[in-house]
């Protein structure tokens, strides 16, 4: 029988993309026989995050493709100084203490297998050190949009090539002109994550470079939503490096994590609560698996949401509580934290709970507009179920993706587009901001609905056969099956 030809996938360990990643890998084994996938898998200890480990270990539970293995790659003991920073900066040690561990599982792979491609999520190219050592080509899978992946390049352009200091560009308030974008970028939207200059100079500017050195660069996003950025990546737009050209791009999106993250009870009785709502009703107020808000801001929330009087469904996480590195977690009660009486005054037309299988609730009837951290992921889910947005970044490239929603493509009310949780000096959202954001989103015929019908349709098209992205990925799979044959 002939080999299969192997793909290694490796993700980032934070939830949004991890989730991305093993859908990658369940795509690949639905669309090609003759691929076989191992997926390496690092882990965040509980007491960062309590969510993706779980979430990991359901999804290899349920598992049966012979082709679709798992590696556990070994746990490593954090020093506490990874913890004394952001939480990026622990991912990114983590990851960077898996070389040797990858490499070691690499030679035990050696025997019986043609290994045709290392694809490495965007945060993890320091990875792609180890499969050049192997003479692996290289893949990134890119998890944010399209626009994005040029906005780092050029920034990475003008820092190595053109000897500029990006991370001033904040402090101007000239509008930036970036190729990716249609629009000019304001300065203040610009995320903390290139800005920053501990960020951009220690992780960010590393990465991008990585992208240039990648075979490919696979992006979750369809030609439809992104029709701008694409064209100015296809278009020889975006910065040239001296060093040649850039990677081929292939957008394969919208990947959508299908999987669940949650027990049948606690879905139950939020799918219950919104079989008892009129359709288009509720405005689905979440802010993702690293999202949270100080106490000051959560109640200007709940007051906004009083005046307005409209159905609401909200998930409410607390900060972390002990360092920096920490993810979200749960309530014990809501009650101490929002405005006395709220719970009992909105009792017939909200409800306030924790983490949220939020697929699942965007695909339900009754849900009218989303306020969103527009992280990509939560994007490319309201959009296939044709929900409209209302913009509240938080952190990441969030603030672009905000900017690039209501500007660009028409799908997004803004509530605000520069919020920033690492902003020490960042001002409170008003109730007053809140609640015209969340008016105009549920406004009946908007613009915005409108827009959102239409990318629906969009989006679902270009991943049936003869799609955008359904071709694309018929491509890039070409692309492997020639490294097999080398």
């Amino acid at each position: 029988m002939e080999k299969l030809a192997e793909l290694i996938l490796i993700p980032s360990p934070a939830m949004g993309h991890v989730a991305q990643m093993l859908e990658l890998a369940k795509l690949f084994i639905t669309r090609n026989h003759q691929i076989s996938i191992t997926v390496l898998i690092m882990k965040l200890p509980d007491y960062i995050d309590a969510v993706s480990g779980p979430f990991v270990d359901s999804v290899i539970d349920s598992s049966s493709s012979e082709r679709l293995r798992f590696f556990e790659l070994p746990a490593v003991d954090p020093t506490p100084e990874w913890s004394s920073k952001t939480r990026g900066h622990f991912v990114n040690r983590l990851v960077q203490t898996q070389k040797s561990q990858i490499r070691e599982f690499l030679i035990s792979q050696r025997c019986g297998v043609k290994l045709v491609g290392f694809v490495v999520d965007m945060l993890c190219t320091p990875l792609m050190d180890v499969a050049d050592e192997f003479g692996i080509p290289s893949y990134v899978f890119f998890t944010s949009p399209a626009a994005f992946l040029g906005l780092m390049l050029h920034l990475q352009f003008l820092e190595d090539e053109c000897n500029e200091d990006v991370n001033n560009c904040d402090d101007s308030t000239t509008l930036l002109s970036v190729p990716s974008y249609a629009y000019p970028v304001p300065p203040s939207i610009l995320p903390m994550v290139l800005v920053d200059r501990d960020t951009w100079l220690g992780r960010f500017i590393d990465f991008a470079r990585g992208y240039r050195k990648a075979k490919g660069i696979i992006i979750n996003t369809f030609a439809e939503l992104e029709i701008y950025a694409l064209d100015a990546y296809n278009n020889n737009s975006i910065s040239r490096s001296e060093q040649g050209s850039l990677p081929s791009i292939y957008p394969i999106g919208p990947i959508l994590n299908q999987s669940k993250s949650q027990s049948e009870s606690e879905e139950a009785e939020i799918t219950n609560w919104l079989d008892e709502q009129p359709p288009n009703s509720v405005v689905l107020l979440c802010f993702g698996s690293q999202g949270s808000l100080p106490t000051d801001q959560v109640k200007q929330i709940a007051i906004a949401l009083d005046n307005i009087g409209c159905r609401f469904l909200w998930s409410l996480r607390s900060p972390p509580q002990s360092n920096n590195a920490q993810f979200p977690g749960e309530y014990t009660s809501y009650s101490e934290i929002l405005p006395e009486g709220f719970l009992n005054r909105t009792e017939k037309k909200g409800k306030v709970v924790g983490w949220v299988p939020q697929l699942k609730v965007l695909s339900h009837e009754a849900i009218g507009g989303f306020v969103s951290h527009c992280g990509w992921n939560s994007i490319l889910e309201s959009l296939w179920y044709g929900v409209p947005i209302a913009t509240w970044p938080l952190h990441s490239e969030q603030q672009v993706n905000a900017f690039q929603l209501v500007k660009e493509i028409g799908v997004a009310v803004e509530i605000t587009l520069d919020y920033c949780e690492r902003n020490k000096d960042q001002p409170i959202v008003t109730a007053e901001a809140i609640e015209n954001g969340i008016s105009k989103l549920m406004e009946t015929n908007s613009a915005v609905k409108h827009e959102a019908k239409m990318m629906k349709e969009k989006s679902r098209a270009s991943v049936t056969e003869g799609g955008s992205s359904y071709l694309t990925f018929s491509k890039l799979i070409n692309e492997l099956l020639k490294n097999a044959a080398v």
